[in-house]
């Protein structure tokens, strides 16, 4: 009986843990858990027994326990591994299948306007602005890709009219439901992951490395909308064009690390280009500056050539970024402050367009849920139309990670004419794996 015991111990001890350890990363969680349980209990017969054999008592029982509850052990060993040929039935595989699909990913964006131009009667507008589908996978090992398609409405500033004309003394925005919603590829693009020498290398339709916020979704952003000066020379959605991107290695000196992209695309934007250009490059060198333990700044700064219709387009940024986090408060303070500045050339057969233009924002995270905000917009557009200054102070409550309200207000002036006044509602949600995609 002792050898019989002994022997059942050292197998149960020996055989079962290594069996279950090495099966352990292929099952669901409930076996995971329901073999712990198994193994604990074992444990607690196996000192049982060795407490029975040393006062000399009968230990049959307990061996019958131990014997039923390696039987059960085994039998949740196997519930999840296939049949082998000649059983009953093989387990289907078709869950792998999954593995193949992308990740899927949809963002909602409804926008609502209560607008006022001077001297007129307010008037109400609300749209579903924007509904995002991102899809993203891994191609191989080496390259993944993202795309991001979007269902659009048009839903212009009030009293700031068409991308890249700043409007007539007068003039008010354009009803919402003029235009069509239409259905397009925002990007789409592949990238390589661990290239030689940590460079970084990207293909296909997206948005360009220009300033802070060119790269964001528009429902990502800060504030409801981009700032005037970016779509005056940039258009509604910013810089989206097709080609290639480069990122070099980084380069570290001190506290201060330096980084430089380099961009081939076609030159397409309508704005800068007339839609029909050749090439355009971009450069966009960074600075990036530790402060601390708790806060950072960054300077950067980005040229941009291209040709359109056999003339020339040029534009410069100029930014700054500063951004503290109180250590150990992270979820619960986060104090940012940044600024930009355009200049933009165009020449044509004629006379030559110029204009100029930025912004300056701040935001203070108050609480896990709260975010105030303001910005203040100044742009002087192409040609003779007038200067135009904006303030958009804004609230923000993240009812969840998958939820966010916004509550904002433009005071839009044009030099020498009467203010318009907008109050904004937007409402933000998301599901899948990849909520409120920044970009």
């Amino acid at each position: 009986m002792k050898t019989y015991l002994a022997a059942a111990v050292l197998f149960a001890m020996v055989t079962l843990p290594g069996s279950l350890r090495a099966q352990e990363p292929e099952r669901p969680d409930s076996v995971l858990i329901q073999l712990r349980r198994l193994q604990r209990r074992l444990d607690s017969l196996e000192r049982t027994i060795a407490e029975l054999r040393a006062a000399r008592k009968d230990t049959t029982s307990a061996t019958d326990a131990l014997a039923a509850l390696r039987a059960a052990a085994r039998r949740a060993a196997g519930a999840n591994q296939p049949q082998a040929k000649g059983g009953d039935q093989a387990q289907s595989r078709t869950r792998n299948l999954q593995r193949l699909n992308p990740e899927i990913s949809v963002t909602g964006d409804v926008v609502g306007d209560v607008f006022s131009p001077d001297g007129e009667t307010a008037r109400f507008t609300a749209v579903p602005r924007e509904f995002e589908f991102s899809f993203q996978a891994a191609l191989d090992p080496y390259t993944h890709t993202k795309v991001f398609g979007s269902k659009e409405s048009d839903f212009p500033i009030a009293g700031f009219e068409a991308p890249g004309a700043l409007p007539a003394p007068g003039d008010t925005a354009i009803a919402a439901d003029e235009e069509p919603s239409t259905f397009k590829i925002e990007e789409g693009y592949m990238y390589w992951v661990g290239l030689p020498g940590g460079l970084g290398l990207k293909v296909g339709k997206f948005r360009q490395e220009l300033g802070l916020y060119n790269r964001w979704h528009t429902h990502a952003l800060f504030e409801i909308s981009r700032p005037l000066a970016t779509m005056a020379l940039l258009g509604e959605e910013g810089l989206i064009q097709t080609g290639a991107s480069l990122t070099l290695p980084p380069v570290t000196v001190g506290r201060a690390t330096q980084t430089l992209v380099l961009e081939v695309t076609h030159a397409d934007n309508e704005v800068l280009f007339g839609g029909n250009g050749d090439a355009s490059y971009l450069g966009r060198f960074q600075n990036f500056w530790d402060l601390g333990s708790n806060s950072y700044v960054q300077f950067g700064a980005t040229g941009l050539y291209g040709r359109h219709d056999g003339m020339n387009s040029r534009l410069l940024d100029l930014d700054f970024a500063l951004r503290w986090i109180p250590g150990g408060n992270v979820l619960y303070h986060d104090f940012q402050l940044k600024g930009q500045w355009y200049i933009a050339r165009r020449d044509r057969v004629g006379p030559t367009d110029e204009g100029s233009g930025g912004y300056v924002q701040a935001s203070y995270k108050a609480t896990q849920r709260w975010i105030l905000g303001t910005r203040v917009d100044y742009v002087d557009g192409y040609g003779t139309d007038p200067t135009l200054v904006q303030v958009v102070p804004s609230l923000t409550w993240w009812q969840s990670e998958w939820v966010r309200l916004r509550l904002q207000y433009n005071y839009l002036k044009p030099n020498g004419l009467g203010a318009n006044h907008t109050v904004l509602m937007q409402f933000v949600w998301a599901i899948g794996p990849h909520k409120h995609e920044t970009y």
